[in-house]
C-alpha cells in the first residue's frame, strides 16, 4: 500500500502514464540513467507503461524510444496517435476531418494576421505561410505551402499548431479559443505553439483508452506531467503528479509534486509508487 500525500491507504497503481518533455526527459531532451532504471522498474513489477505526448513519433530520437520498456504504449500528437506495444502501426487515430481544419485555418488567419499554423498529420508535418521556418527546422518529414487552398488533407489530421509570436501561458491559448470556437480545444505543451484538437480528445481521453486496453480502471492509474496539456490526464488519473519545473496552474492542479526533472522526477514517483517512499512537495 502506498502513502498517499493526505494520509490513508492507497491501492498500488496498474498503469503509469508519463508526459515526455519537461517531464521523462531532463531540460536537454535525455532520458536520464535513474529514469531509464525506474522504467524498467515499472515494467518488472507488472504495472502497465504509457508515454503521452505531444510530438509526433517521428521527432523522437532513437536514444530516447530505445531507453523506454518495449512494453510500452506510445500516445503521439496529445494522445491522438497510439501505438502499441511492438507495434510499427498505429493501433488508433483521431483528428479532425478536412472540413473542419479548413473552416479553423481560416478562422486563424482572420483573428491575425500575424498567426500561422502547422498541420501535424500522421506521416508529416505541414506548413502555411507565414509561419516561421526555423521553427520547424528540428522537424522531420516537414514540408511548406503558401496557402491551405490545395491542401490534400487525410480522413484525419490528429492536431495543429498555432504559432502567435508570444509565448503559450493560459491568457494566449485561450486568446486562441476564442478565435476558434467550440470546433477545436486549445492547449499548450511549452515552447512557442498553442496546439489545437479536436473537442473530447487529448491526454485525458488517450489515457481513458489505454485504460480500457489494459483492463484498468482511472483511478488505477498515475499520471505525470508538466505542461497545460498535461490537465486533463492529471485530473482523470487516481494519482496526478507534476514535476517541479511544471507552471503554477499545472503544480495546482497535481495531487502531488516532484522534483524537478533535471532532478528525475519520475524516478522519484516510481520509488514512491513502489517502495512507498514519502513525496517530495513544493507545497511544504
Amino acid at each position: 500500500m502506498i502513502p498517499p500525500p493526505g494520509g490513508g491507504p492507497r491501492p498500488r497503481p496498474r498503469l503509469l502514464a508519463c508526459d515526455l518533455d519537461g517531464t521523462l526527459l531532463d531540460s536537454r531532451g535525455r532520458l536520464t540513467a535513474p529514469v531509464r532504471a525506474a522504467l524498467l522498474r515499472v515494467r518488472d513489477a507488472g504495472l502497465a507503461l504509457a508515454v503521452i505526448t505531444a510530438r509526433p513519433g517521428r521527432d523522437i530520437p532513437a536514444a530516447v524510444t530505445g531507453g523506454v520498456p518495449d512494453s510500452a504504449y506510445w500516445a503521439y500528437s496529445n494522445g491522438a496517435v497510439i501505438h502499441a506495444p511492438g507495434e510499427a502501426r498505429p493501433r488508433r487515430v483521431l483528428g479532425f476531418a478536412p472540413g473542419p481544419v479548413l473552416r479553423i485555418l481560416e478562422a486563424v488567419r482572420a483573428a491575425s494576421p500575424h498567426w500561422s499554423c502547422a498541420l501535424d498529420l500522421v506521416d508529416r508535418t505541414v506548413t502555411l505561410d507565414p509561419f516561421p521556418r526555423e521553427a520547424a527546422a528540428h522537424w522531420t518529414h516537414v514540408s511548406h505551402r503558401t496557402c491551405a487552398d490545395r491542401l490534400d488533407l487525410p480522413a484525419r489530421v490528429p492536431k495543429l499548431l498555432v504559432h502567435t509570436g508570444t509565448g503559450c501561458g493560459p491568457a494566449v491559448v485561450a486568446e486562441v479559443q476564442r478565435a476558434v470556437g467550440g470546433g477545436a480545444t486549445a492547449t499548450a505543451s511549452g515552447g512557442g505553439f498553442v496546439e489545437l484538437v479536436p473537442p473530447g480528445t487529448g491526454k485525458s481521453e488517450a489515457l481513458r483508452w489505454l485504460c480500457a486496453e489494459a483492463g484498468v480502471d482511472p483511478a488505477e492509474a498515475v499520471a505525470v506531467g508538466d505542461g497545460l496539456n498535461d490537465l486533463s490526464m492529471l485530473h482523470l488519473a487516481g494519482l496526478g503528479a507534476a514535476p517541479a519545473n511544471a507552471p503554477e496552474e499545472v503544480r495546482r492542479a497535481a495531487g502531488l509534486v516532484l522534483p524537478s526533472n533535471d532532478e528525475d522526477a519520475v524516478a522519484t514517483l516510481v520509488a514512491l509508487l513502489l517502495d512507498g517512499r514519502r513525496p517530495y512537495t513544493t507545497e511544504e
